[in-house]
Order: structure tokens, then C-alpha cells, then sequence
């Protein structure tokens, strides 16, 4: 890096990485739910004893987890647009603050607070148990992914009669994906999300339906 620094004509290596920071963070900042969503997301396959099926892990790192978390409304009908549209059995997005090593954990559902209570214990920080602390755990490699893994081998499955998330909405009712053409970073929008909060009717509407089904429904339903 010194080598490097020398080459570059940088004095201050330590300015020009929080600058560095900064800028990528007014960046994410500006970015969609659905890039937020998807732009750092892994899948990860799980065949255990008690689950079977797919992990969505979504990471958004951050100098401002505030400018992120402050968004939340949008990042969680968008994480459960996600899981439906990709046949996902669960869901997760961690927001990791680089600076302070912290990071906080959206979660979109019922099987999703369930599961991430079984691994990681974290504190839940709203009254809808939508986020959780999750400390200083901020590598989905090393904090994340291991433990869920071991949560899941050791055994763990949805507990019974937990009730159903809002991913039980039917995907003709997500809307529709577009690109921004006078977005410079090709922003991705959806649009007429019956999930949308500014479509309280709408989402009246689908989660009357919802109910109605899901009374004559079979427990056995992998999405949630």
C-alpha cells in the first residue's frame, strides 16, 4: 500500500479511504430499494433435517447505516418482492456500518425473525420486530452465513403454527420493475406494488384475499 501511496502521489492514505467511503455511501444512498436489495445478494441452499430450500443474504456497507435504515419502509416490501419473485424460502438484508463495525439485520417475515432469533439471539430495535442488532457481526463469510448454517444443520425448523408474512401475496400483484432513463446509475423502481404503502387499498385488498386463502391452505407451503 506504501508502494502504492507513493506511486499515486497520496500523503494521507487513511483521508483518501474515508473519502473513498463517503462517496460510495452518497452513492448507495441514492440508490433504488431494488438495487439496494439486490445489488450485494448471495443465495445459499440449504438441505437439512428440519429445512429445505433457499437464502436470500442481501449486504449494504456503509460510512451512514442511518441514511439506509432510515428507508426501511421501502426495503421491506421490496425484500419480500424479492423472496417471491425468486422462489425464496428466506430472505435477509444486513446493513453494516464500516466505520463503527456494526451492523443491523431487516427482516421481512415471520420465518425470517424466527430464524434469525435462533442464530444470531440479536435485540430487536421496533415494536414490529422488522430489525434486529446484530452487534458486531459485519462479514456475511464469516458472522452471517456460518452460523445460520449451523442453526440449520443443528436441526432448526419453522416453528409450528408461526403465522404467515406478507410473502403470501400472489406475484401478479408485485407490479412492475422499470429502469430510470434519466438515472445516471440506471436506477430500478417497481411500480404498482399492491406491498407499495402508498397503495393502502390495494394492499386492503390482497391481504383480505391472502387471508381467505390461507385459512384453506396447507401448512405445508415452503414460501412464506
Amino acid at each position: 500500500v506504501a508502494v502504492l501511496a507513493d506511486i499515486a502521489g497520496v500523503d494521507d492514505i487513511d483521508k483518501l479511504a474515508s473519502q473513498q467511503f463517503k462517496a460510495k455511501s452518497k452513492e448507495l444512498a441514492s440508490m433504488s430499494a431494488v438495487n439496494l436489495v439486490n445489488g450485494d445478494q448471495k443465495t445459499f441452499t440449504f438441505e437439512a433435517s428440519g429445512f429445505i430450500g433457499e437464502i436470500g443474504f442481501a449486504v449494504v456497507e456503509t460510512t451512514d447505516d442511518d441514511a439506509i435504515l432510515s428507508r426501511v419502509d421501502e426495503l421491506l416490501p421490496e425484500l419480500v418482492a424479492c423472496k417471491k419473485e425468486k422462489g425464496l424460502s428466506c430472505i435477509f438484508l444486513a446493513v453494516v456500518n464500516i466505520v463503527k463495525l456494526h451492523s443491523q439485520l431487516l427482516l421481512c417475515g415471520p420465518t425470517e425473525r424466527a430464524l434469525a432469533q435462533a442464530t444470531f439471539g440479536g435485540t430487536f430495535l421496533n415494536d414490529d420486530k422488522s430489525l434486529m442488532d446484530l452487534g458486531g457481526r459485519v462479514s456475511r463469510k464469516k458472522d452471517y452465513i456460518p452460523v445460520m448454517t449451523k442453526t440449520i444443520n443443528g436441526g432448526w425448523k419453522r416453528p409450528e403454527h408461526l403465522g404467515r408474512g406478507p410473502s403470501t401475496i400472489n406475484i401478479s400483484e408485485l407490479g412492475k420493475l422499470a429502469v430510470d432513463p434519466n438515472d445516471p446509475h440506471g436506477n430500478v423502481t417497481r411500480h404498482g406494488s399492491a406491498l407499495d404503502k402508498k397503495n393502502p387499498g390495494l394492499l386492503r385488498k390482497g391481504e383480505e384475499e391472502k387471508k381467505m386463502e390461507i385459512e384453506e391452505d396447507d401448512e405445508d407451503l415452503l414460501i412464506i
